[in-house]
């Protein structure tokens, strides 16, 4: 009993809560205590949402902002897996590359778009440099500490029954810091859609975000398709993270971490 009634409270909640957010917009915006120049009303809004879908509009930018994500998110992971175990396996390099990590990770990558912009034009190759500078910074620190956190028995073992180069990369370093780097990816992917709708909404790339640009430059009576524009990249923000949390529990449900949390969810549901 408790255990269904916990599970309906799990969905029903946030839809709830969603729900009353809705209502209290349109109350808000419909009542005149927000002026409708500032802020559309929510059914504007989301007739707004719904022309743009039907004339299919919304899809081609959607499309951009996930392919620079993609793209910037591949890149960052790669170099990130290589970079990082290379520095966790060597305290000299790691002592010699940290000031350069902690000055980079300290720079807003909007701080460096007109230069960026300068050299590469509003175009996808600008997008994804933003994203794989923003995103590679937090994800390769946490690629460190993960391969540092191996257990000290495991590395043994592999070197003692000759797993080394190649294969040891793939069987031990990267299984042994699997949590570290599902969180880092998690990070990474909020930060590279962060960076793709900016790139877009500061450079000009085609996108969500110029979507946005446009809505708003072509006046009041376009605030609604700027504001469900800015409502699509919420949702997809919301399902991209939605999505790695779902992989951390697919991927990892061999982890001790996984296991602790069923362990806790089942004696909740008792």
């Amino acid at each position: 009993m408790r255990k269904a009634a916990g599970s309906w409270l799990t969905w029903t909640l946030p839809i709830l809560t969603i729900g009353a957010l809705l209502v209290a917009w349109q109350v808000a915006t419909a009542s005149g205590s927000i002026s409708p120049t500032q802020f559309p009303t929510m059914t504007d809004t989301m007739e707004a949402l719904a022309r743009e879908v039907r004339t299919g509009r919304i899809w081609p930018a959607v499309g951009a902002t996930m392919l620079g994500w993609a793209i910037g998110m591949v890149i960052t992971i790669v170099l990130g897996l290589l970079v990082g175990t290379a520095l966790a396996f060597s305290a000299f390099a790691q002592r010699s590359a940290a000031p350069v990590i902690e000055i980079f990770k300290a720079i807003p990558a909007i701080a460096i778009l007109p230069i960026v912009i300068l050299l590469a034009g509003s175009t996808l190759p600008m997008k994804v440099f933003l994203i794989f500078f923003a995103a590679f910074w937090p994800f390769v620190i946490q690629v460190i500490y993960g391969v540092r956190s191996m257990d000290p028995i495991v590395l043994d073992t592999a070197r003692a029954l000759g797993v080394r180069g190649v294969r040891r990369f793939l069987t031990v370093s990267i299984p042994s810091a699997s949590p570290y780097l599902v969180t880092g990816m998690r990070i990474a992917s909020a930060q590279a859609l962060i960076l793709s709708i900016v790139a877009e909404l500061v450079g000009g790339a085609p996108g969500i975000g110029r979507n946005i640009l446009l809505a708003q430059n072509t006046g009041v009576e376009a605030y609604p398709t700027m504001y469900a524009y800015i409502i699509v990249a919420g949702v997809l923000g919301v399902l991209l993270t939605g999505a790695f949390f779902l992989m951390e529990k697919k991927v990892m449900h061999w982890h001790e971490s996984q296991r602790n949390i069923r362990d806790s969810n089942k004696a909740g549901a008792a």
